[in-house]
Order: structure tokens, then C-alpha cells, then sequence
């Protein structure tokens, strides 16, 4: 009893150490497998690759190709198997129940019948045979019971969200989702675009025969395209560089590439493994710490247990079942505590589902290494207490060696020169997240709404803003295709007058929308109410767009949608991307007089003071009544600075996740350090007790533990703080726009563990320091 009053707390302590990094790493674990699996989970990811350019901004890839290019490239390479193509649509689907017309959320893309070709799909009903004109699609499993619960889906018929009447010809099992063909809904593209060499907004994916030519078939890819691109044969070699085929799966951890779609950063996944791993490490390490400080108050019983005759291997085996019990309980704590965060706002930061039944896997795993933990940590410390004779409890302990000291001293530095890298990372994340929310966007954003409308209700524009005007909490309305600010929209490409091709994103939008941003105008003049009525309409680019592109002034005239338009103005640079992206060249395009399709995107700018809901209940029941199929609950609406800042919702949930990870760093750290406070308080009661008889101040007996830990968190923060500036620095290459490094945050971190260290060290000594001496000589 004595031996556990002395040990049993240590014990639960570590437990709790345990329990909480292996909790952590499950979590992270998830996250990782989320990215290190994308695209690569199902047979023959190997053969596919993404074709993806940088001829609209010089430097940034995207992965929009006109679909004249994509119908090129199927025929350049014997190579090539299938080349598939798709186009984003408005994600809903309108269904008929009993009459009514009922709007659905659904993920949906266009595709040709290729696509059937390059991905593996697998047929619950009917098949890709029947997928042939533009008025066909497919549903996955899921959507399929979600539109027409247990009946046959084959042959039914719903609205995509393009508004088109589609008819069910197969369905399809769901696909993992992370995947680039996770859809619910895939309508068949039919012919549309398929002469038009303006329109660019097709990404493609081309599966190779054997992917090992890859560069042989990018080349031949791009030799094809050559003509396409120019017809100078100096400035098609200009443009090759900016064409590239990329793996899925690699693609999917592209820095360099302005996309819709999913994307992740290679380094942050390795961080984050890494993170896993190091907090296993620090939790073994703490084992082991435990495990040898607790040897002197177990020598004792291991020497009687040899002297009765047991034999070394059965005590190896008692120590080893001991850490093994530990490590287990740990273990289960782990799976509760993760089990709860599934539950709560927390999960939100990892991509997949941290529910247990959805994780077999990564639990087997972890299960296995903390039971290759319970034998790394308890190994150690059995082999050593065995092996010493029974005169060791009359001559002292490996507590009090010099070897003992240094190795404990040297694990928990370790302990904490990862607890800075933690912390210092965490708040240079939060520091770069911040300087990205916080920078102006070059424009006004002040009480800006934006909401998704639909195009029925944005075919009726003008009576749907006359209407929202006569609310007094509304100052102004603007429509526009897309969202201002987005990292994948319309793109264009244009043949110039010296026929090389003009490539730039479009957004189209109505006549009021620069002066509802309050956006500058540098040249010429802003839209006009009369340009509704020009047949191509008219054209207002950014700075940019006249600086890559200095052949084109205002009053020159660039291919529209139907004729040419005029260039009418120039705009000032404004933030359009998320600023991980570069500034690029954007085109603002009044539709003219016959708009190819409605605007979907409407903003309004509310007045001071009005409040959000009655604001925001007041449009949604304005858009519902100009789209009767709309009803209020499908429909959002959000500040618009909300937008632009979820836009960067990675990096908060790397530096949240970052962060939970330092706090359990410092927390295993902090526990490292009451158990070596508290064991070795043990054995200089005598040196406490001697000094306290020669007139030492308990404050002065503090202080001189202090110093020690003090001094070993000072060594630390010295190893960590270079290596975390490199580990800042590299990180933040992958933004465009980068925030610097502030002084600040070392400072921060090194009080911060110098005033816990000093807080939990004062707090654990105190008592030693306050014994009676004479108690504690006469104990020794």
C-alpha cells in the first residue's frame, strides 16, 4: 500500500498522459488518411491523370480547357485509353412528389460518356450503355432511394439544376468521398460547347495505358494542342511549360493550381503525421520516465519477491503485464475520448467521420502501438531493476544516479522542445489565417449579404430588387454569375489580333455591381444602364488583364458571348481568389441585351443597424416567391466577410488542430514534470532538510529547483525556436500573399511554458520545501 500511495498517482497521471496523445493522434490519423488516400482508393487511380495549364495567369495552374482542346487531346497519344470531361453545375435537383415541386441539395456535375471510361463505376441498376444524349443522367445509390425511396429508379425523371429535364437511365454505387467523382447526380453533357473554342470551363482527366509514358503522352498531348494554341511557332514553345499532365492523386496536394475542388497541402498532411507520431513519442517517453522514476519505491519488493526464489524472467513478465495494463486502460480512455469529439463542433476540422465504427482500421493500429509502447517503456526499466542485487536497497537506487538524473532530464527536454514547435506553429498559423481574413480585399464588403438566388429568380432580377428595396433595411441589391470572391469560375480564352490566344476568368454582372463595391474605376467608364441593351454587351477588365495583355485598350472590341464587345473601362486590381492565389487576369461582362444565361448570385447590402435575421427572412421569402419551388430552409444567406473568411476554413482547422496538439505536448510535458518533481523531491529531502537547518528560506529552497527546470526550458526554446522559424518560413510558402514573422510568438511561447513551468514546479515542491527538517533527517 505504501509502495502504491507513492506510485498510484504517478500512475493515473500517466494513464491520463497516455490516453489523451493517443486520443490526439487517432484524430489526426483520420485527417490523414483522408488526404493520403484521395483519389488513390479505388482500382487503377495509378492510370489517371488531371490536364491542367497556366496560360491564364502565368504561373497558376488551372484545370479549364475548352471542350474543342479536350476532343484534341482524346486522339494525340496511342497512349491514352479515355479521356473524360465534366462541367460544375448548380448543386440541387428539383423533384415532382404528389404534385409539388420539391428542391433538393445534391452534388452534381455534367459529363460525357467517357468519363465512364477513365472511372470505375459500379452498376446497382441499369448502365452507362443508355447514357447518350444531353437529357440522360445517372444517380448514385444513395441519391437514387433519397428521390424515389424504394422504387426503381430507372426511368424517372427530375430538374438538374441547370433546370433541364433529365431521365434516370442507371445507378451507380456511392463512391468514397474522397473522390473526384463523389456526385450524387451525373447529367450527360451532351454536345453543348463542343465547337465553341471560347469557353473555357472543362476540366478533363485522361487515363493512360501504361502511366509510366506519362511525359512521352504530355508531350504528345501538348504537340497536338500546339496549333490550337498558336500560330507561332516561337510562342507555342513560350506556352509548353504551362501544360502539364498531373497523377490524381499527386494533383490532389498541388500548391500551384487554381481549382474548385478539393485540394490539400503535402506538407501539412507530413506535419500532421508527424504531429501523430511525435505525440505517441512523448507519451512513451513519459512511460518510461514513470517507469524508472518508480524504481526505487519498487526495488524493494522486486528484492524480497528474488530472495523468496522467484525467477528474473517471471518479474520481467509481472513489470511488463503492469505497463501493459496501463497502456491498454490508456488505449480505451483514447477510443471514449475520441468517440465524444465525434459529437461535438470539433470534428468540424478533420475531413472524415471520427466516428469508431468508421475507423477500424487506424484503432487496430493504435492498439498495436500501445501495446508496442507498453513493451518499449516497460522493457527497459524491468531488465534494470532485476538485475541489481538485494544491497541495493541498503546502498540506494538508480533514482538518485547521475545516469538516471541525465536521461530523465534528457527525455523531458525533449518533451519540451516539441511543446515549443507545437505552440510556435499553432500561432504562426492563427498569424497567417488572420493576416488573410484581415487583409482588404479591395472592396466594400460593409453589411454585404450574399446569397445563392437560383436562376429563376434571377431571370426576374429587376422586379426581385424592386421588391427588396421597399424593405427600409435594405440600401442596395447587385446580381452576378458567381460569387465575387471564389477560386474557380468562368474562364475565357480569346484569339487576339495576332492570333495568339487571351486567356483571363470571367464574371459577369450587372450593371450596378461596381458601384455596389465601390469598386475604382482607373480608365474609362463604368457600366451603364444602356448597356443592356448592346447585342455582345460590354466589357470592363482589371489592371491586370491590361498589363499581361497590353495590345487591348479601352474602346477595344473582344469576343463575347454572341458578337464583339467593347472594352468600356478598367477597373482597379481587387482581390477576386482567396489570397493563397496570386492577383490574375479577370474580365467584368455585362451580359447585353441577350444574356446567355440568368444571374444566380445576388448581393444586398443592408442598412446600418438592421438586424441579420429580419433582413435575411425578408429575402429568402422574396426569392421564394419569385421561384415557388423554393422554400425558406433551402436557402442561405451570409455576411459576406463570412464567406471570404470560410474560405480559408484548412488553415483555421490546421491551426486549431495544431493547437490541440500543443496543448496536449505541453500538457504530457507538464505531467513529465510533476512526475520527475515529484520523485525526485523524494530523495533530496535530505539536502532540503540540511539546507533548512542552515538557515535557508523555503523561498530560496524553490528557487533553486526552479532554476533547473527554468534552465532546461530556456536550453529548449534555444533547439526549437530555429528549427520552428524554418518550419514557419516553409509553411508559408505556399500563399501568395505572406504574412511576416513577429517577434511576438517566441516571446509568448517562452513566458508561456517558463510561467507554467515555474507555476506546476513551485506547486509540486512546495511541500517539500515546507517539511519539517528534522522529520526528514531522521527519516533518512
Amino acid at each position: 500500500m505504501k509502495v502504491f500511495r507513492k506510485t498510484g498517482v504517478s500512475t493515473l497521471i500517466n494513464i491520463l498522459g497516455m490516453s489523451v496523445a493517443f486520443a490526439a493522434a487517432m484524430i489526426l490519423m483520420v485527417q490523414v488518411r483522408w488526404d493520403t488516400t484521395y483519389d488513390a482508393n479505388f482500382e487503377g487511380h495509378e492510370q489517371v491523370f488531371r490536364l491542367e495549364n497556366n496560360w491564364m495567369d502565368k504561373g497558376l495552374f488551372s484545370t479549364s480547357f475548352s471542350r474543342p482542346m479536350i476532343e484534341i487531346a482524346k486522339t494525340a497519344s496511342p497512349n491514352i485509353e479515355a479521356v473524360g470531361t465534366y462541367w460544375t453545375m448548380p448543386q440541387e435537383a428539383t423533384l415532382n412528389k404528389n404534385g409539388e415541386q420539391t428542391i433538393l441539395s445534391v452534388p452534381s456535375a455534367r459529363v460525357d460518356s467517357s468519363m465512364f471510361s477513365v472511372f470505375p463505376f459500379e452498376w446497382v441498376e441499369g448502365s452507362a450503355r443508355e447514357f447518350t444524349a444531353g437529357e440522360t443522367a445517372v444517380v448514385s445509390e444513395e441519391y437514387a432511394k433519397t428521390f424515389f425511396g424504394d422504387e426503381s429508379a430507372i426511368g424517372k425523371s427530375f430538374k438538374a439544376g441547370n433546370g433541364m429535364e433529365v431521365q434516370v437511365v442507371g445507378v451507380f454505387k456511392d463512391m468514397p468521398k474522397n473522390y473526384s467523382m463523389h456526385y450524387g447526380v451525373l447529367v450527360n453533357l451532351g454536345d453543348d460547347f463542343l465547337d465553341d473554342s471560347n469557353e473555357w470551363s472543362f476540366p478533363a482527366f485522361v487515363k493512360l495505358k501504361d502511366p509510366s509514358l506519362a511525359k512521352e503522352t504530355e508531350d504528345a498531348i501538348y504537340t497536338a494542342l500546339g496549333e490550337y494554341i498558336s500560330s507561332d511557332e516561337e510562342r507555342r514553345a513560350e506556352y509548353r511549360n504551362g501544360f502539364r499532365i498531373s497523377q490524381i492523386h499527386e494533383a490532389h496536394f498541388e500548391r500551384d493550381v487554381r481549382a474548385n475542388i478539393p485540394s490539400a497541402n503535402k506538407a501539412i498532411t507530413i506535419t500532421l503525421a508527424a504531429i501523430a507520431i511525435l505525440l505517441i513519442l512523448i507519451a512513451i517517453i513519459n512511460f518510461i520516465n514513470f517507469a524508472f522514476a518508480e524504481i526505487p519505491f519498487r526495488i524493494k519488493s522486486i528484492n524480497t519477491r528474488k530472495v523468496l526464489g522467484e525467477g528474473r524472467g517471471s518479474l520481467i513478465g509481472r513489470q511488463l503485464l503492469h505497463a501493459g495494463l496501463i497502456a491498454l486502460i490508456a488505449f480505451a480512455i483514447a477510443c471514449l475520448i475520441m468517440h465524444v469529439v465525434a459529437g461535438t463542433s470539433w470534428a468540424s476540422y478533420v475531413s472524415d467521420s471520427l466516428a469508431l465504427k468508421d475507423n477500424i482500421g487506424i484503432l487496430v493500429l493504435m492498439l498495436g502501438v500501445a501495446l508496442v509502447s507498453a513493451v518499449i517503456a516497460g522493457l527497459a526499466p524491468a531488465l534494470y531493476s532485476t538485475s541489481q542485487p538485494a544491497a541495493l536497497v541498503l546502498k540506494g537506487s538508480y533514482g538518485t544516479s547521475v545516469k538516471g538524473k541525465a536521461l530523465r532530464n534528457i527525455l523531458v527536454g525533449l518533451q519540451f522542445v516539441l511543446s515549443f514547435l507545437f505552440i510556435l506553429m499553432a500561432l504562426f498559423v492563427s498569424v497567417q489565417t488572420k493576416f488573410m481574413i484581415g487583409k482588404d480585399m479591395g472592396f466594400d464588403e460593409a453589411r454585404v449579404l450574399q446569397v445563392w438566388c437560383g436562376y429563376p429568380a434571377g431571370n426576374q432580377k429587376d422586379a426581385l430588387r424592386s421588391h427588396l428595396l421597399q424593405n427600409p433595411s435594405i440600401e442596395d441589391v447587385t446580381f452576378c454569375d458567381s460569387p465575387i470572391v471564389s477560386d474557380g469560375r468562368m474562364s475565357w480564352s480569346r484569339t487576339g489580333d495576332d492570333g495568339n490566344q487571351v486567356f483571363m476568368e470571367a464574371l459577369p454582372v450587372d450593371v450596378n455591381f461596381v458601384d455596389f463595391f465601390g469598386l475604382q474605376m482607373v480608365e474609362g467608364r463604368d457600366f451603364r444602364e444602356s448597356d443592356n441593351q448592346n447585342e455582345a454587351g460590354s466589357i470592363i477588365p482589371n489592371e491586370t488583364f491590361m498589363q499581361m495583355f497590353p495590345q487591348y485598350h479601352v474602346g477595344s472590341l473582344m469576343d463575347g458571348h454572341v458578337d464583339n464587345c467593347e472594352i468600356v473601362g478598367v477597373v482597379k486590381d481587387f482581390n477576386f481568389k482567396s489570397l493563397q492565389h496570386a492577383m490574375g487576369p479577370l474580365v467584368l461582362y455585362n451580359w447585353g441585351k441577350d444574356g446567355w444565361r440568368s444571374f444566380g448570385t445576388m448581393y444586398v447590402r443592408t442598412a446600418p443597424g438592421a438586424d441579420f435575421k429580419e433582413a435575411s427572412d425578408y429575402i429568402k421569402e422574396a426569392i421564394c416567391k419569385f421561384d415557388p419551388r423554393r422554400e425558406p430552409h433551402m436557402i442561405t444567406v451570409s455576411h459576406l466577410d463570412e464567406w471570404v473568411e470560410d474560405m480559408y476554413q484548412s488553415e483555421q482547422s490546421l491551426g486549431k488542430l495544431i493547437s490541440i496538439a500543443s496543448f496536449v505536448a505541453l500538457l504530457i510535458a507538464i505531467i513529465g514534470i510533476i512526475g520527475l518533481v515529484f520523485f525526485e523531491t523524494q530523495f533530496i529531502r535530505k539536502e532540503i532538510a540540511v539546507r533548512r537547518v542552515n538557515g535557508a528560506t523555503v523561498g530560496s529552497i524553490l528557487e533553486m529547483i526552479n532554476k533547473k527546470y527554468l534552465i532546461m526550458a530556456g536550453a529548449s526554446f534555444v533547439i526549437a525556436a530555429p528549427v520552428a522559424y524554418w518550419l514557419m518560413t516553409a509553411w508559408r510558402k505556399g500563399f501568395a500573399y505572406q504574412a511576416p514573422v513577429p517577434v511576438w510568438i517566441f516571446l509568448v511561447a517562452l513566458i508561456a511554458v517558463a510561467a507554467i513551468t515555474l507555476a506546476v514546479v513551485t506547486l509540486q515542491s512546495w511541500r517539500a520545501a515546507n517539511a519539517n527538517p528534522v522529520e526528514s533527517l531522521k527519516n533518512e
